[in-house]
C-alpha cells in the first residue's frame, strides 16, 4: 500500500504499549507468520524477550547481517533516539528486507518515535526518510491492566505496572491516543460486558483507530504491517480532548480526518450507552493557587482523562493541567500571546461523570472578587 511519494522506502511499523501488555508476543508472531515478508526487528528494552533471532539469522546469508537490533538502557523516544536513527540506516544499508518493525520500550511515548521516522534524531546528520516511511503506528493494550487501572480499588496484575515515572495510566492513555490500530489485547481475562465498556471508553479517547480484540495477540500479519494507514496529522487531531475542544470552539475542521469509515454519531451513542462522557469547562476568572492545588490532591470521580489550559492567579505563564486516571501534572507551559484567548479551557472524559459536581467544585477555587480586586500575593504551590 504505498502510496507515489513513498515509492522505493521500507515502511516501518511502530508497536507501542505499556509493560506487560503483549508487544513482545505480538513481534513472536509476525516473525512466525510475517505473510511472505522479510522483516527486520528493532526491540529497546528486551529485558525478558522471547524475539528469537536465530528465525531471521536461519533466512539470511552467511555473514549478512541477521536483522534484530536490540536497543537497551534508555528509550528509543529520548535518549536512544539517535540510536534508532543510527541502527535503522545501518540496516537498510547493508540488508535487504520489506518491513522494519520497531518496538519501543513500556514508557516511551509513541509521537517522539513516531516524529524520529519523519523527521530523524534531534541532533542527528541522518535523514530515515532517504530509506523509510513511517508506514504504521500499532498501540497493545493490556484490557485487563486497564480494567483494572480504572477500576478503583482493584488490584493490577503483576506485570502491567511501568516505570516508577511513568504511573500505568499515563502510559495507557498515551498509547491509545495515538495510533492507527489498537489491539485490545489479553479480551479473555475480561468480561464481555467490561470488554465493550472499555472500547466505548477508547472510541471517545481515540475516534481513528482500528480496535481488534485479542488473545496472546494473535492477529493477521497484514493488519500491522505494511498497511498504509499512517496520517500524522489525523492522528494527532484524532485525541478526544483535541476533539472535545474542537466541538466547545465550533471547529469542524478534525471532522474532515480520515476516520475509516468511522460514524461519530454510532461510537457517541455506543460510549453514552455505556456512560462514556465528556465535557469542556471553560471560564474567564483565574483559579485560586492553593485551593485549586488541594483540589487536585483529592479530587474524585471516575475522570479517565482530562487535559487543557488554565489561567492561575499571579502568574503570567500559561498553565496546563495533564492528567490520565491517577497521574496528575500540573504546571507553567509556556506564556501567553497578545492574540490568545486566556479563558481556562478543561477537558474531563470519564465513565458515569458527575459533571455537575465536578463544575461546582472548580467554580470554588476560583478567585472571588475580593481577592481578584486585592494586591495580596498568593502562596503558590505550583512549579515555576
Amino acid at each position: 500500500m504505498t502510496n507515489g511519494s513513498n515509492a522505493g522506502t521500507i515502511p516501518v511499523t511502530v508497536v507501542s504499549g505499556p509493560l506487560g501488555a503483549g508487544k513482545t508476543t505480538l513481534l513472536n508472531r509476525v516473525l512466525d507468520d510475517p505473510g511472505g515478508r522479510d522483516v527486520a526487528v528493532i526491540v529497546n528494552d528486551m529485558g525478558e524477550v522471547n524475539v528469537d533471532a536465530d528465525r531471521l539469522a536461519r533466512s539470511a546469508e552467511e555473514g549478512d547481517d541477521p536483522g534484530i537490533v536490540d536497543l537497551s538502557n534508555g528509550c528509543i523516544c529520548c535518549r536512544l533516539q539517535d540510536d534508532l536513527v543510527t541502527e535503522a540506516t545501518r540496516l537498510a544499508e547493508t540488508r535487504s528486507f520489506d518491513v522494519l518493525l520497531v518496538e519501543s520500550s513500556g514508557i516511551s511515548e509513541p509521537i517522539p518515535v513516531a516524529r524520529t521516522f519523519l523527521e530523524g534524531a534531534e541532533e542527528g546528520e541522518i535523514d530515515p526518510t532517504d530509506h523509510y516511511h513511517l508506514d504504521t503506528m500499532v498501540s497493545v493494550l493490556d484490557a485487563y491492566g486497564f480494567w483494572k487501572e480504572f477500576d478503583a480499588g482493584a488490584s493490577l496484575p503483576d506485570d502491567a505496572e511501568p516505570d516508577a515515572d511513568r504511573p500505568l495510566a499515563d502510559v495507557l492513555i498515551q498509547a491509545i491516543e495515538f495510533c492507527d490500530v489498537l489491539l485490545c489485547n489479553k479480551s479473555d481475562m475480561v468480561p464481555d460486558e467490561q470488554l465493550d465498556e472499555i472500547e466505548a471508553t477508547i472510541r471517545t479517547l481515540q475516534s481513528r483507530a482500528e480496535i481488534v480484540r485479542t488473545t496472546y495477540a494473535d492477529v493477521d500479519p497484514s493488519l500491522v504491517l505494511d498497511t498504509g494507514r499512517f496520517d500524522f496529522t489525523a492522528a494527532t487531531r484524532s485525541a478526544g480532548w483535541k476533539r472535545a475542544l474542537a466541538d466547545e470552539n465550533g471547529d469542524d475542521d478534525h471532522n474532515s480526518d480520515s476516520h475509516g469509515g468511522h460514524d461519530h454519531a454510532t461510537d457517541r451513542s455506543a460510549a453514552e450507552e455505556h456512560g462514556v462522557t465528556s465535557f469542556v469547562y471553560t471560564r474567564e476568572r483565574p483559579f485560586h493557587p492553593e485551593r485549586l492545588d488541594d483540589w487536585l490532591d483529592t479530587w474524585t470521580g471516575n475522570v479517565i482523562r482530562a487535559k487543557g489550559v488554565f489561567q492561575l492567579a499571579g502568574r503570567e505563564a500559561v498553565m496546563g493541567l495533564d492528567q490520565a486516571g491517577p497521574a496528575v501534572q500540573a504546571g507553567p507551559i509556556g506564556e501567553w500571546d497578545a492574540e490568545d484567548d486566556r479563558r481556562t479551557r478543561l477537558v474531563f472524559i470519564g465513565s458515569d461523570l458527575d459533571e455537575t459536581r465536578i463544575v461546582e467544585e472548580l467554580d470554588d477555587c476560583l478567585v472571588n472578587d475580593t481577592e481578584l480586586g486585592s494586591d495580596e500575593s498568593f502562596d503558590d504551590p505550583f512549579p515555576s
